[in-house]
């Protein structure tokens, strides 16, 4: 009883704050909806290695990395594996909200449909989606679809930030997310080495969740803010709100030689050869190195930001998604 009495008393109000601002209650709240997932594993914070802009080898880490297989059947041929890259950034809703760019001239993801992320497989996909149903995803006519993603952003920035407070930013859990997906790649295509059970590919989302309210900005907000610095508006006049955004994926680093050794270091003592039989016939005019190069030199073309909230939908929609791909 003193316990709990102590808890009540008002000067206890900054112990609150303060464990909610470490970030473990949201974290603890994402654990809990992935744990009811059926994964094969969940690592919380997953350590990665990277190189920082100077080119020095930096170690780094995620929330959570998640496995999730499509089927466990062991004689599923088109076996898919799914990993979730998740990191999780908490801010003060009160005092902060995430402000977005919309992106004006939208990038197209070559793989699948316009907002899925990357992946590598070793035979040739079937499209789930039509050019004609991704068009009207793209121009808002299939916003209801649970596959439409959300609205595509080129970047964001957080509002409310006070001097000397250190703030999440979406910078850098993009910047994570994107270092952290090659170095998982890296280490997973061991099950492409098998010589039962191989997947068909491997798929890979980056997520970024947090508990703040995500805000659009209107057309032509430059032009009205400037004219009118001094009036009254509040921002839903000049803002959307939106459950969840898709944010242009920040270019990759010159890491591709780099990755390149750190892949050959690792899996050239099986038999590659094996792997590059296993290519569709449209990869196969070209080396196993060009592919994995070219992996390592390209990003996902968005990374999925959302609102809490939003967890459980989007996981359900992407699961959906994976179990819903083909491979000839």
């Amino acid at each position: 009883m003193a316990e709990n009495q102590h808890c009540e008393e008002p000067g206890n109000k900054g112990l609150k704050t303060n464990i909610l601002g470490s970030g473990i209650p949201l974290e603890m709240a994402v654990y809990s909806v992935l744990a009811s997932l059926d994964a094969d594993w969940i690592e919380p914070g997953y350590v990665f290695t990277t190189l920082d802009e100077n080119g020095a080898v930096k170690q780094r880490s995620l929330d959570f990395v998640v496995s999730i297989p499509r089927s466990r059947d062991p004689l599923d041929l088109n076996g898919i594996q799914l990993y979730l890259l998740i990191e999780c950034k908490y801010s003060d809703p009160k005092e902060r909200v995430w402000l977005f760019m919309p992106d004006a001239f939208p990038k197209q993801d070559t793989i699948f449909d316009a907002w899925r992320p990357s992946l590598w497989q070793d035979r040739t996909p079937l499209t789930p989606m039509s050019p004609e149903e991704i068009e009207k995803i793209v121009s808002g006519e299939g916003a209801r679809n649970p596959r439409s993603g959300g609205p595509r952003c080129v970047r964001g920035t957080v509002l409310g930030q006070k001097e000397g407070n250190r703030i999440p930013t979406l910078t850098s859990a993009t910047h994570q997310l994107r270092d952290c997906l090659h170095h998982l790649a890296i280490d997973r295509f061991r099950l492409f080495t098998k010589q039962w059970s191989k997947p068909a590919a491997l798929v890979f989302v980056p997520i970024v969740i947090t508990n703040s309210e995500l805000r659009i900005l209107k057309p032509d907000v430059y032009g009205e803010l400037a004219a009118h610095p001094d009036s009254s508006q509040k921002l839903a006049d000049i803002t959307s709100i939106s459950r969840r955004v898709l944010v242009r994926c920040p270019g990759g680093l010159d890491h591709v030689d780099w990755n390149w050794q750190r892949f050959w270091d690792t899996h050239h003592a099986y038999d590659m050869s094996r792997v590059e039989k296993g290519l569709p016939f449209y990869k196969r005019e070209r080396t196993l190195e060009h592919h994995i190069r070219r992996f390592f030199a390209t990003v996902p073309a968005y990374i999925t930001v959302i609102h809490f909230d939003e967890i459980s939908n989007l996981l359900e929609e992407v699961i959906s998604w994976v179990k819903s791909l083909e491979f000839r």
